[in-house]
């Protein structure tokens, strides 16, 4: 069976450097102190099970964690209160948070207007964005979340980084077909949109497009929905053990894509073992 790659797929920069920070503080801490990650590093398993490999324990709360322990915050970030928690109890902080959502938690620090917030409720990263603010904010999922927004103030649009695009574009044209006046402050990650671009100029050239990546992730269901949108058909797996085999009787070739938490060496098991069939 023939597969083509997508040209933009798996680690972001911003996984890279959880990644790399990761590595640096086992390789210089390793028996020296207690190793913990505030919540998934990314949200991947394979991944998971790199960070549990190397000794390092998954934690949710600053009580969980022993004083003088050494904590790697999540690439999807961490609120203000628990990051204030967390150096009240005696630990120190190695800020894996992607620098994107950095960005978002600071202009919910520091905007003088109120927020309306574009993201996925529940997900850890919107929560930590939440988490870092000072004014009122409006969390806004689907187009009835807009009900509750006054239409008597001018608001600050921040949007969650791995927000698929689309969705993005239609909560914005909601939000001027309504007569809501905003600026927007625009954080949409540059390499989920390129893996989403990538995606859609297979149309019309494959039977089917796989879509590498963990159940939890975000944007790796975002390039799942984004290959539907186009009219193409599309299934997500985890890994070269995951795959539909039953899917794939029949097709003649297939495109592959990846979450930007997916490790390469799980690619290239999943392009290895289609390419066998």
């Amino acid at each position: 069976m023939k597969a083509y790659i997508a040209s933009e797929l798996g680690f972001c920069i911003g996984v890279k450097r959880a990644f790399s920070l990761l590595n640096n503080v086992y390789n210089e801490n390793k028996g020296m102190k207690d190793l913990y990650v505030y919540g998934d590093l990314a949200h991947n398993k394979h991944v998971m099970d790199h960070v549990y490999s190397l000794g390092f324990k998954t934690i949710h709360s600053p009580d969980e964690a022993t004083e003088g322990s050494l904590v790697v915050v999540r690439a999807h970030g961490i609120s203000d209160e628990k990051r204030a928690a967390f150096l009240k109890k005696g630990v120190e902080l190695i800020d894996a948070t992607c620098p994107l959502v950095l960005k978002n938690q600071n202009y919910m620090r520091t905007s003088e207007l109120d927020v309306i917030l574009f993201g996925l409720k529940n997900h850890s990263e919107t929560v930590a964005v939440e988490g870092a603010a000072k004014g009122r904010y409006y969390l806004v999922e689907n187009a009835e979340d807009i009900d509750a927004i006054p239409k008597d103030r001018r608001y600050r649009v921040i949007v969650q980084t791995t927000f698929e695009s689309e969705k993005y574009s239609m909560l914005l044209k909601e939000l001027d077909e309504r007569g809501y006046s905003y600026i927007v402050s625009n954080s949409i990650c540059m390499a989920s949109e390129k893996r989403r671009e990538a995606v859609r100029t297979f149309r019309g050239k494959v039977d089917l497009l796989i879509v590498i990546g963990d159940k939890k992730s975000a944007n790796s269901n975002a390039l799942v929905a984004e290959a539907k949108g186009v009219g193409l058909e599309a299934f997500l797996c985890e890994d070269a053990d995951d795959l539909d085999i039953e899917r794939l009787k029949g097709v003649s070739s297939v495109a592959i894509s990846a979450g930007s938490s997916t490790p390469d060496n799980i690619i290239e098991e999943v392009v290895r073992r289609i390419e066998e069939l």
